[in-house]
Order: C-alpha cells, then sequence, then structure tokens
C-alpha cells in the first residue's frame, strides 16, 4: 500500500480501524438484508442485487439509503466523477468501473484509502463506512440504468 502521508492523526487511525474491521467477524457492519433482490434491465436482462433500489422493492421511488447515496455522491463526488456518475476530464465514470467488474469491496476500500497518485482523497475520518455504502448503492443502481439521471424520486417525499 503506498504512504499517506498527507493523512491527519484521526484520518489514518479511522483507515486502520476500518481496515481492521473487514477481518473481524464481530465488527459493527451496516445491517445488510439477507434477501436478494432481481431487476429487470432495460435489455431485458436481470441484475439480482443484495440490497433494494426501491421502497418495497418497486420502483420508481428510491430507498432512504439509496437517496442518501444520491445526496452524498452530489455533495462530493460529483465534481470529479461528473453528474449522475457519469464521469468527466478529472475522474472515471463509475457507472462503467461498477459495469465492468468493480466490487463493492473495490469500491469501498478505494472511496476509504483514495488514489493520491490520481487527484483522489481519502474519505476515511470524513465519511462512514455506511455513508461510502450508501454511495455504492446510488452509483450501483445508476450503472444498471434502474436509478434515473437527476435527483430520484424518494420514499421520502
Amino acid at each position: 500500500m503506498t504512504p499517506h502521508a498527507d493523512l491527519s492523526e484521526a484520518q489514518s487511525r479511522e483507515m486502520v480501524k476500518w481496515i481492521l474491521s473487514l477481518k473481524d467477524p464481530a465488527a459493527p457492519r451496516p445491517a445488510a438484508d439477507s434477501k436478494s433482490y432481481t431487476y429487470t434491465l432495460k435489455d431485458g436482462k436481470t441484475a439480482k442485487l443484495d440490497f433494494s433500489l426501491f421502497a418495497d422493492g418497486k420502483g420508481p421511488k428510491v430507498t432512504k439509503t439509496v437517496f442518501r447515496g444520491y445526496e452524498l455522491y452530489n455533495s462530493y463526488c460529483y465534481r470529479c466523477h461528473g453528474t449522475d456518475a457519469a464521469g468527466s476530464q478529472l475522474a472515471p465514470d463509475l457507472r462503467h468501473s461498477l459495469s465492468a467488474g468493480m466490487t463493492r469491496q473495490q469500491f469501498l476500500s478505494i472511496a476509504m484509502a483514495g488514489k493520491a497518485d490520481k487527484g483522489m482523497p481519502s474519505w476515511a475520518g470524513f465519511l462512514t463506512r455506511e455513508d461510502i455504502t450508501s454511495t455504492y448503492q446510488y452509483v450501483k443502481g445508476r450503472s444498471l440504468d434502474l436509478v434515473p439521471p437527476g435527483r430520484p424520486p424518494s420514499e421520502v417525499e
């Protein structure tokens, strides 16, 4: 792992805490749905997720978690990764990254550790694992073209 000399002591501790939690089955984790959710894509294929994109499993209103991911993305990620996770000259299209096989764990690891050589900041100590997971769920929904561009309708409205 590359050194992160620009991290504060608190950020370093948060990153270490998060990394160590990956091997500790007793460490607190976000509540994971034990269910599987199947969605039909525009091309007729199906996608299975271990989380629900939509309230009551149906569109068009996204869950509170997915909507929170949208809010976080639009607060912190869009400046580099583009509006609606569509990429920009500064950073890649995250929809394509997930479609090309990036896993949730890879997404979380990159978001927490950052990529200093590419200008990606570390979000460890600033965003929680739950925040990054919410952001992942939003981007995953966008990558499948199930969550529409713009502000998605939410069950909280």
